[in-house]
């Protein structure tokens, strides 16, 4: 852009008043390279209007507050307040914790009323407004979701999980010879993970509800690496006991394991597609890793089919499905350095999410934010507005976070 045009866009904007000259610095923003974004009046009144309303009870007041903060932490609703035109309200009681959310839209129409009797009142109203959030925009909400990670704060990497703000942050492995990569069941009930243990490694699945502790399957030889199917009853990993090790799928009620793939190098990172036909994963020939995909057969005796998916770059890893399944992030190389890609599926251009040695991406639940770590942290980054912010630093050496699905 020459400066002529720069001077006469700057003068329009003088002359239509405060909305336009929000609109002209947003594009001024996109052409130079700045990055973000004004918001205006009306990319607010985009986002659906919410009241609080009157909440009754022994814990009204703690329950409103808390409600409040809620919200606004998801970033899905413009939060009102009493003499605002809404387009829902949501009122209820709070007695000795335990809640009850009466949701409304603007015409007074119920849209839902539930009791939530979770021991802590924290608790109790992250569940209702994630019951909001799937309400009004069809997305999960986050505020009940956990992420689990590797962390070497003990002196040995052990397995942490930690709610979708970085906090309620809890040990949950202590395994003498250390545990990672860590895989969180769609309901945040369990945790896979691989073990040393045993002198070599071994994959255990763990109940974060009771405690108890076992082994994935019965077979021979080395196991790591592992995924939940989309419905949790599966646990894709990688396999050695017949060799060469390949991508197994284990079904975790009868512990068998049945092998999907036939590849010759070391596969790594499986993930699966949201509607549990597919699995990606990496896979290093001699020639660094690339990414590959796997069809799992649905039905005894079918056979699988096993492709490459070109990214455009010579070093993928870390890959995982999108929860819409149009999209995989991956981790790749840049400038040296680790970079986190995105890149649609089937077909698509690749786009550096974030570089500058940023690695193992993880997404939401409602696909509108990636997790990774950088430098030790962790970090979660807005799709839409390219904003990220740090969830956890100085907390030990973080690696391998994974969202629950």
């Amino acid at each position: 852009m020459n400066a002529r045009a720069l001077l006469l866009i700057l003068a329009l904007a003088a002359c239509h008043g405060t909305r336009t000259e929000a609109g002209v610095m947003d594009t001024l923003r996109g052409w130079l390279g700045l990055g973000g974004q004004v918001k205006t009046e009306g990319q607010k009144k985009t986002m659906p209007r919410i009241r609080i309303g009157p909440f009754t009870g022994g814990m009204a007041a703690s329950a409103q507050d808390a409600l409040r903060q809620e919200l606004l932490a998801s970033r899905e609703f413009f939060v009102a307040g009493a003499d605002e035109k809404v387009d829902f309200i949501i009122d209820g009681t709070s007695v000795g914790g335990r809640v009850t959310g009466k949701l409304r839209d603007a015409k007074g129409k119920e849209l839902f009323q539930r009791s939530y009797a979770a021991p802590g009142l924290d608790e109790n109203l992250k569940a209702l407004t994630d019951d909001v959030i799937y309400t009004i925009t069809g997305r999960p909400g986050l505020a009940t979701s956990r992420i689990v990670f590797v962390c070497d704060k003990t002196g040995k990497r052990q397995i942490y999980v930690c709610d979708a703000e970085g906090g309620e942050v809890h040990q949950v492995t202590h395994d003498k010879y250390g545990a990672v990569a860590p895989s969180l069941a769609p309901d945040s009930s369990m945790v896979a993970f691989t073990s040393y243990r045993s002198g070599f490694p071994i994959i255990r699945l763990v109940d974060l509800n009771v405690g108890w502790e076992r082994g994935v399957t019965d077979t021979p030889g080395s196991s790591f690496g592992s995924a939940f199917s989309p419905d949790g009853t599966h646990l894709a990993a990688v396999m050695s006991f017949i060799g060469n090790p390949e991508i197994f799928v284990s079904d975790l009620n009868t512990n068998t394991a049945a092998c999907v793939s036939d590849s010759i190098g070391a596969p790594s990172s499986p993930s699966w597609h949201p509607d549990g036909k597919q699995i990606v994963f990496s896979n290093d020939d001699g020639d660094g890793p690339r990414l590959f995909i796997v069809e799992v057969p649905q039905k005894e005796g079918e056979s699988s089919r096993l492709f490459r998916w070109r990214t455009g770059y010579h070093f993928c890893t870390d890959p995982e499905w999108s929860p819409d399944g149009q999209q995989i992030a991956f981790t790749t190389r840049k400038d040296g350095e680790w970079a986190v890609a995105i890149k649609p599926y089937p077909n698509g251009g690749a786009r550096i999410l974030q570089a500058g040695g940023a690695q193992h991406p993880s997404w939401s639940p409602n696909g509108q934010f990636i997790t990774y770590v950088q430098h030790g942290g962790l970090f979660v980054q807005d799709l839409r507005s390219g904003n990220r912010r740090a969830l956890l630093r100085g907390f030990g050496r973080i690696t391998e976070p994974r969202w629950m699905r």
